[in-house]
C-alpha cells in the first residue's frame, strides 16, 4: 500500500513538471521587414544582333565574353552580288552627273541649235526692218514683205522653243542625277547592311551561328549585352504590393555567398510574367562585385521596412487572429503588430513592457 501511494506520487509531480510552461517576457529589439527574391546578374540592356540581309556568314570577327566598342565590326555575310549592284549605281550615277554639267554633250548640241537660230533671228530682224521701209516707199511687194515678216516671227518661235527644251533638258537631267544618286546611295547602303556594326560598347554573350551559315534577314546571329550589371529580381505575386522604388536590397551572389552586397530597387515592371510565375524588379548595384558574370544567380532581401528598439514578442506566441496567451489570468488577449519576422513579431499596441505571455501548450 505504501508503495503505491508513493509511485502516485511521484507520478505526479512528473505530470506537473511536464505540464508547466515558462513565462516569457516581452524585450526590445531593431528589426528589419524584407521580402525575399531569388534571381540573377544581368546587363542593364541585352538584345540579338539580327541580319539585315539575307546570305551566308563569311567572317565572325567576334566570339563569346568579347567587349567590343560602338562602331566596331562583327560579323560579315557574302556580298558580291550586293556588291556588283552598288558599281552598277554608281556607274549610272557618274552618267548621270556628266550629263548634267555645262559640257555634256546633249546641252552642247541643243545649246548649238539655240546659238544658230539666235543667228537668223538676227539676220531676218534686219531683213525685216529693212523691208519694212522700202513697203512704206512701195518699193518692194505686199507679198515679199509678208514673207520676210513670217520667217521673222518663225525665227522668233523657234527661238523660244529651243530655250524651253533646254530648260527641260537641264531640268530632267538634273532629276536623273538625283534619282541615280538616291539609288546608289540605297545599294551602298544595303551593302552596308552585310556587315554587322555594334551600336553601342557591350559584351557578346552569345554566338548563335559559325561560318557559312545561311542567315535569313531577321534571324538572330548572337546576344548581346550593354551597360552596367544590374540584378534582376523575380518577386511572388503576394510582396509585390511591398516593393517601392528606392528601397535598399542585400544580395548575396550564388559564387560568393560569404559577402553580402548593397543596392536600391531602380525600376518594377507593371506585368505580370507568366513563365516565371512572378514579377520583375530590377536593382542596381551601388557596390559592384569585382568579378560579376552575365547570369549569375542570387538571392536577395528587399528592406521594406526597419525599426529600431522595438517591442517584440516570439513569433510562436502570436495565436491567431492576432492574439497571445497573458500568464495573468490565462486568457487570450488581443494585439495589434506591425513587423513580423520568421523569429520576431512587433508588439505596437495592446501589451506592455511588463506583461508576461504564456507559451502555447504543446502540441
Amino acid at each position: 500500500m505504501r508503495n503505491n501511494l508513493l509511485y502516485i506520487l511521484v507520478v505526479s509531480v512528473l505530470l506537473c513538471s511536464c505540464s508547466s510552461r515558462p513565462d516569457i517576457k516581452l524585450q526590445r529589439r531593431d528589426l528589419i521587414d524584407a521580402v525575399f527574391a531569388s534571381g540573377k546578374a544581368v546587363s542593364e540592356n541585352q538584345y540579338n544582333i539580327t541580319a539585315f540581309a539575307e546570305g551566308y556568314l563569311n567572317a565572325s570577327l567576334v566570339s563569346e565574353g568579347d567587349s567590343v566598342k560602338k562602331g566596331q565590326a562583327l560579323f560579315k555575310l557574302v556580298n558580291d552580288v550586293q556588291q556588283t549592284q552598288v558599281q552598277n549605281a554608281l556607274i549610272n550615277y557618274q552618267f548621270a552627273q556628266s550629263n548634267v554639267s555645262e559640257n555634256s554633250p546633249q546641252i552642247l548640241q541643243l545649246q548649238e541649235q539655240i546659238n544658230q537660230a539666235i543667228r537668223k533671228k538676227e539676220v531676218d530682224s534686219v531683213n525685216y526692218v529693212r523691208y519694212q521701209n522700202l513697203l512704206k516707199t512701195n518699193a518692194v511687194a505686199k507679198s515679199d514683205y509678208d514673207k520676210v515678216f513670217l520667217d521673222y516671227q518663225s525665227d522668233l518661235s523657234n527661238v523660244t522653243v529651243l530655250q524651253k527644251s533646254l530648260a527641260d533638258l537641264k531640268h530632267n537631267l538634273s532629276l536623273n542625277e538625283a534619282n541615280t544618286k538616291a539609288q546608289y546611295l540605297i545599294q551602298k547602303q544595303n551593302n552596308g547592311f552585310y556587315t554587322l556594326i555594334s551600336d553601342k560598347d557591350g559584351v557578346i554573350l552569345n554566338v548563335y551561328k559559325k561560318d557559312g551559315d545561311l542567315l535569313k534577314k531577321g534571324e538572330a546571329l548572337a546576344y548581346m549585352g550593354s551597360g552596367k550589371i544590374i540584378a534582376k529580381l523575380f518577386v511572388a505575386e503576394d510582396d509585390i504590393q511591398r516593393i517601392q522604388l528606392r528601397q535598399p536590397v542585400l544580395i548575396t551572389l550564388n559564387t560568393d555567398k560569404n559577402k553580402i552586397y548593397k543596392a536600391v530597387v531602380s525600376k518594377i515592371y507593371p506585368s505580370f510574367d507568366e513563365s516565371s510565375q512572378s514579377f520583375f524588379v530590377e536593382a542596381t548595384f551601388l557596390e559592384i562585385p569585382t568579378v560579376l558574370k552575365d547570369g549569375t544567380q542570387l538571392q536577395a532581401n528587399v528592406i521594406v521596412a526597419e525599426k529600431k528598439n522595438v517591442m517584440v514578442i516570439p513569433a510562436a506566441l502570436l495565436l491567431e487572429g492576432d492574439s497571445v496567451m497573458t500568464r495573468i489570468d490565462h486568457k487570450k488577449k488581443a494585439i495589434q503588430v506591425g513587423i513580423k519576422t520568421l523569429e520576431w513579431v512587433e508588439v505596437i499596441s495592446g501589451l506592455s513592457d511588463e506583461d508576461v505571455l504564456e507559451s502555447p501548450k504543446p502540441q
